[in-house]
């Protein structure tokens, strides 16, 4: 009996040494302890591994005093991210034309290709009569059957020679129809000029009898009615937009009108924004215009010009409508103003919705008719 309780005595000194010996360690040195590694592990979470996701951004140097931020991020277990490669699109303006004729522009998005020529190819079949857009309203005009024999740029001067089958193209529009050749083709990148031949001949006439000058530039103009300049004082012409309604959507239509002259060509299109449209054409004022405060002269140097707004286009207090801002430099590229476009308020130069860098903005960019192919 003495010899049990000799033994419990000594299994109870050592069970108490060893408790005295971890508590003098942790006395002594806390320690961090890391599962696997010590280094944060990116995880992707996939339907093959999903337990976690982290997320680490990197430190940041702010004012001068390093930031280290880390953001966790637990996925749900049923999560599943797809990596999704797309193909290289790219967007260009076509010029089709309503049934009652008027020339509309569209933006559709479009395979990249490795050649110029190629992109030209793709653009020249959309324009053919056998493509029709929102529930057919809008459609194209060069007879189906039309081919190209070659494609040439050189300098800015698109050369396109086609088939016989173009002189075909529809008598009854095809004041329209040029209008709409000549801005299709001048809207790619380095081409602003326009010419056609039919096997090899130099054209100079369409539809039979229809005189063309040579070589088409945007100066032709378009949805020009039949008006003339001759006897108009103090008149010039330049290219505003106006809404109209197709299959109840709203698309931006341009037109050449004659507005008052200016002292700068800045001023003649601000002039023009007073003209009412034409309602039987049905057309409507851009409600985007009258967001300008024409009451302040603009401010036009070699590279900008300055146009204050009303309250009317601030989206808040610092920050100014896109739409606005794509509206005026769209009008101004139509009407063959190389100007970018600066947008105060009460003199105030303030950020643009959406545009993060207006020196990288290129208006040939800017999407507006959009439709799917």
């Amino acid at each position: 009996m003495k010899k049990i309780k000799q033994f419990f005595s000594s299994v109870k000194l050592k069970v108490q040494n060893l408790f005295k010996r971890k508590n003098n360690v942790k006395d002594k040195k806390p320690t961090l302890k890391f599962k696997h590694r010590r280094f944060p592990k990116v995880i992707v979470a996939s339907k093959h591994n999903f337990k976690k996701a982290w997320i680490f951004i990197v430190p940041l140097l702010v004012g001068g005093a390093g930031v280290t931020l880390g953001l966790l991020t637990r996925a749900k277990p049923d999560l599943e991210v797809n990596v999704e490669i797309t193909d290289n699109k790219v967007n260009h303006r076509v010029f089709l034309l309503t049934d009652d004729n008027m020339v509309v522009p569209l933006s559709v998005s479009l395979e990249q290709k490795m050649t110029k020529a190629e992109e030209v190819m793709d653009i020249f079949n959309l324009l053919k009569d056998d493509c029709r857009y929102q529930n057919n309203t809008i459609r194209g005009y060069i007879p189906k059957e039309t081919k190209l024999n070659a494609i040439d740029i050189e300098n800015g001067l698109l050369t396109l020679d086609v088939t016989s089958e173009f002189e075909t193209l529809p008598k009854k529009s095809i004041m329209h129809v040029v209008e709409a050749l000549t801005y299709t083709f001048t809207s790619i990148d380095g081409v602003d000029s326009l010419r056609f031949r039919v096997d090899g001949c130099l054209v100079d006439k369409l539809a039979g009898d229809y005189q063309i000058p040579t070589v088409l530039n945007k100066s032709i103009g378009i949805n020009r009615r039949l008006t003339s300049l001759s006897g108009k004082q103090n008149k010039e012409e330049v290219v505003m937009l106006y809404n109209r309604k197709i299959e109840q959507k709203d698309y931006y239509i341009p037109m050449t009108v004659d507005a008052t002259k200016g002292e700068t060509r800045v001023e003649t299109v601000l002039n023009a924004i007073e003209l009412k449209p034409s309602t039987h054409l049905n057309l409507q004022k851009v409600k985007e215009y009258s967001y300008l405060n024409l009451s302040n002269k603009p401010v036009v140097n070699e590279q900008t010009v300055s146009l204050d707004i009303t309250k009317s286009g601030m989206v808040d207090e610092v920050t100014i409508s896109k739409e606005l801002y794509d509206l005026m430099n769209l009008t101004f590229d139509y009407s063959d103003i190389d100007l970018k476009v600066n947008l105060t308020f009460e003199g105030e130069d303030l950020a643009v919705d959406g545009v993060i860098d207006e020196n990288d903005y290129q208006v040939s960019e800017i999407v507006y008719n959009e439709v799917k192919l």
